[in-house]
C-alpha cells in the first residue's frame, strides 16, 4: 500500500516554471509513489500593480536600508520575475528556506535574502519568526519596506512592521481565480481515497475544495473527511480543515521536504500491513499440507521403530508450524497494536493542541482575573486609606472643633487654589477664600490668627482682579457652536433682503400733484377720451411693472462669490467654522490669550464675510465672540504665598499640640 500525493498549491501561468519544475523534480527524486496535481485556484498577476515595484525602489527616501518581504513562493516568484534583475542595495524578505531557496534560484544574492530558519537562526517559518528576525537585524524605523501579498491573508504582518516604526507600503501582486474541477477529476481522487494524502497550503484551499467536491458527491466526501490524511503548514489551516469535519490533519512545516519526511515516516507501517496481509494465506495454507499427510502417516504400515521415527518427525513438524502460526499471530497481533498506539497517538496529539488552546485561553482568562484582582486589592486598599481617613476626620471633630475648623480651612484653600488655576475663576476663588475667613472668625489661637491675615491679604490681592468667568464663556461658546448649523448664510434663502428691484429704481412721483392735475383736466373736460384712456393703460402698465421688478430682491455684498457657494462648499464653511470655534474654545480654558485672538478673529471674519449679519443668530453669535475676546487672560494670578505658608504653620502647630 502506497500514498497518493494529492498537491493542490495554486496553479501560476505558464511563463513562470521555476518553482513548477522545482517541484516536480523533487518530487521524481523522492519516489512518493502516485501523484495527483489539483490545483483549486489559478493565480492572475497584477501587471499594474507590478509595475509599481521599480518606481517604489527608485523613489527617494531618506531611510538607509529597503526590504522587500514576499508572503509565500507564489508571489515571489510573481514579482521577481517581472522585477528582472534583483537590485543589489535591496535586501529580500522570505518566510522559509523554501522561499529562500526559490529566491536564489531566481537570482537573489544570498547576502540579501532574510529567512526564518536560514544559517542557523532558530525562528520558526512563519510571519511571526519572520517579524522577530526583522526586528533584530534593524533598528526600529530605519527600513523602507513593501510587503507583496495576494488578496487576503497577512493582513497582521504589516501592522507588525507599521509597530516597529517602519515605513510600510503593502501591495497586492495577484488575484485568486477558481479552477471549477471536472467529474473525471472529482472521481479519480474518490477513487483513491482510502490512501489519499492532501497537501493544502492555505485555509481557502481547502474551503474552495470541499465545496467543490460536495457538489460532485456528498456521501463519498463524507467518507474521504473519515479515512484521508490532509497535511497543512499553519494553525489557522488545521482548524479550518476540522471545522469542515476532516478526521486526519496533521501540521507539518513548510515545504515539499516536510511532506517527504512525513510519507517516509508513516510508509514503514503500510509496507507492515502489506507483510501481514500476504503472510496470513501463508500461514492458513501450512496446516492443509500437514493435514494432508497425517493421513498417509497413519495408513502406512511401518516396523515400531520406523513408526516412532515418523511419529517423533511429524510432531516436530507440526510443532514448528504451530511455532510459525504464532509467531505470524503474534507479529500481526504486535503490527495491529503498534497500529492502534500510531492513531491513539495521534489522536492525543490533536487532542493535545486542542488542550494547549484551552490552556492558552485559560492563561489569558488567569491574567485577566488576576488584572481585575488587583484592581479590586488596590481599590481594597484605597478604600481603607479613605476609612482611615474618615477615622481620622471623626476623631478628629470629637477631640477639637479647632482641628475641624482648620481641616475645614484647608480644603476651602484647596478649592480656591484649583478655581484660580485650573479654570481662571476670580469669583469662584474669592468665595472660598471668604467662607475661610469666616471659619476663622472669633478664634484665638496665634497660628490661626496668621492664617486669616494671610488669607484676607490674598484675597484682598484676587478681588482686584477682573473677574470674568471663564467656564460661562465657554458655556456661551458651546452654544453658538451647537447652533453653526442653522446660521442663515448670504447664499441662502433665508438671507435678509434689502430691498427690491422696485424699491431700488422707483422714481418719486408726488401723487397729490398727479390726481389734482388729473382732476383738474376732468374738470375742464378740454383733453381728449383718447389722451384719458391712454394714461389710465400707461397706469395699469406701471402699475403691473412695479409688481414684476418687486418679484426681484437685492442683497448687497462686499464679496460676490459668497453667493454662488454651493451646497458642498456652503457645508465646508459651517464646518470650518465649527473648528475654529472649537479652537477658541480650547484656548480659552487654556488661557491661551494670542491662540484665543487668532481663532475668535478667524470665526468673526467667517460670520462677517459669508453669513447673514443681520440674522439675530449671526447678531448672538457675534456678541459671543466679542464678549470672549475682551477677557484679559494674561493676567499673573497670585500664587497665595502668605496662605500656604501659614497653613503650613498652623498644620505644624496643631500636631505638635496633639504630641
Amino acid at each position: 500500500m502506497t500514498h497518493t500525493l494529492v498537491v493542490c498549491k495554486p496553479k501560476l501561468p505558464d511563463q513562470y516554471l521555476t518553482q513548477r519544475v522545482d517541484l516536480k523534480r523533487q518530487l521524481d527524486q523522492m519516489n512518493l509513489g502516485h501523484v495527483m496535481y489539483f490545483p483549486v485556484f489559478e493565480l492572475v498577476p497584477d501587471l499594474a500593480s507590478l509595475a509599481t515595484i521599480r518606481a517604489w525602489l527608485d523613489a527617494d527616501t531618506d531611510k538607509p536600508n529597503h526590504l522587500v518581504v514576499f508572503v509565500s513562493p507564489s508571489v515571489l516568484e510573481i514579482a521577481v520575475t517581472q522585477l528582472g534583475q534583483w537590485p543589489d542595495s535591496v535586501y529580500c524578505g522570505v518566510m522559509g528556506r523554501q522561499s529562500a531557496k526559490l529566491a536564489m534560484d531566481l537570482g537573489v544574492p544570498k547576502n540579501k535574502i532574510i529567512a526564518p530558519t536560514l544559517e542557523n537562526n532558530h525562528e520558526t517559518e512563519d510571519s511571526e519568526g519572520l517579524a522577530r528576525l526583522l526586528a533584530s537585524h534593524f533598528e526600529a524605523g530605519s527600513c523602507r519596506v513593501m510587503v507583496c501579498k495576494g488578496p487576503r491573508g497577512r493582513v497582521e504582518f504589516p501592522k507588525k512592521l507599521e509597530a516597529m516604526q517602519h515605513d510600510v507600503t503593502v501591495l497586492e501582486c495577484y488575484d485568486r481565480k477558481v479552477i471549477e474541477q471536472s467529474d473525471d477529476q472529482c472521481e479519480a481522487l474518490f477513487a483513491r481515497m482510502s490512501d489519499v494524502v492532501l497537501w493544502i497550503t492555505s485555509s481557502e484551499t481547502i474551503e474552495v475544495l470541499d465545496s467543490q467536491l460536495a457538489r460532485k458527491s456528498e456521501s463519498e466526501l463524507k467518507i474521504l473527511r473519515q479515512i484521508a490524511t490532509v497535511l497543512t503548514t499553519h494553525p489557522r489551516i488545521a482548524a479550518k480543515c476540522r471545522e469542515l469535519g476532516y478526521a486526519h490533519v496533521v501540521e507539518i512545516a513548510t515545504g515539499i521536504q516536510s511532506v517527504n519526511s512525513w510519507l517516509k515516516s508513516n510508509k514503514k507501517s503500510m509496507e507492515n500491513n502489506n507483510q501481514t496481509s500476504t503472510a496470513t494465506p501463508a500461514a492458513n495454507e501450512q496446516p492443509a499440507v500437514t493435514a494432508q499427510s497425517k493421513p498417509g502417516s497413519a495408513s502406512a504400515i511401518q516396523p515400531n521403530g520406523q513408526w516412532l521415527g515418523k511419529a517423533a518427525f511429524f510432531i516436530s513438524v507440526l510443532s514448528f508450524v504451530l511455532i510459525l502460526l504464532i509467531a505470524f499471530a503474534g507479529k500481526n497481533q504486535i503490527e495491529k497494536t503498534r497500529m492502534a498506539f500510531g492513531e491513539r497517538i495521534q489522536k492525543e496529539s490533536t487532542t493535545l493542541d486542542l488542550v494547549k488552546e484551552e490552556i492558552s485561553k485559560s492563561s489569558d482568562l488567569t491574567k485577566d482575573l488576576k488584572t481585575r484582582f488587583d484592581l479590586l486589592e488596590l481599590a481594597q486598599k484605597e478604600e481603607a486609606s479613605q476609612r482611615a481617613s474618615l477615622e481620622e476626620v471623626y476623631n478628629s471633630l470629637l477631640a477639637s472643633r479647632t482641628e475641624v475648623s482648620l481641616s475645614e480651612v484647608e480644603q476651602l484653600i484647596s478649592i480656591a487654589k484649583r478655581q484660580l488655576y485650573l479654570l481662571g475663576n476670580v469669583k469662584g476663588a474669592s468665595i472660598a477664600l471668604s467662607q475661610a475667613i469666616d471659619l476663622l472668625e472669633g478664634t484665638e489661637k496665634p497660628s490661626l490668627l496668621n492664617l486669616r491675615t494671610a488669607l484676607e491679604k490674598d484675597l484682598t490681592e484676587i478681588k482686584a482682579l477682573p473677574s470674568d468667568d471663564l467656564l460661562r464663556l465657554a458655556i456661551s461658546l458651546d452654544s453658538v457652536v451647537n447652533s453653526v448649523e442653522s446660521l442663515p448664510m448670504l447664499s441662502s434663502v433665508q438671507a435678509t433682503t434689502d430691498q427690491t428691484l422696485a424699491q431700488l429704481t422707483e422714481e418719486e412721483v408726488p401723487e397729490t400733484a398727479t390726481e389734482s392735475q388729473a382732476l383738474d383736466s376732468a374738470n375742464d373736460g378740454t383733453q381728449p377720451a383718447f389722451e384719458t384712456a391712454w394714461n389710465s393703460i400707461k397706469k395699469v402698465a406701471q402699475t403691473v411693472w412695479y409688481d414684476i421688478k418687486s418679484l426681484i430682491e437685492v442683497t448687497k455684498v462686499d464679496s460676490p462669490e459668497v453667493l454662488m457657494l454651493s451646497s458642498r462648499q456652503e457645508t465646508d464653511l459651517r464646518n470650518t467654522l465649527r473648528l475654529s470655534l472649537l479652537n477658541a474654545r480650547i484656548s480659552l480654558l487654556s488661557r491661551q490669550a494670542a491662540l484665543l485672538k487668532s481663532d475668535l478673529d478667524r470665526s468673526s471674519d467667517l460670520l462677517n464675510t459669508y453669513f447673514d449679519s443681520k440674522s439675530i443668530q449671526v447678531q448672538r453669535a457675534q456678541t459671543v465672540l466679542a464678549e470672549i475676546g475682551e477677557v484679559q487672560l494674561d493676567l499673573v494670578l497670585p500664587e497665595l504665598q502668605a496662605t500656604s505658608a501659614a497653613l503650613r504653620l498652623a498644620v505644624a502647630g496643631q500636631q505638635g499640640e496633639r504630641q
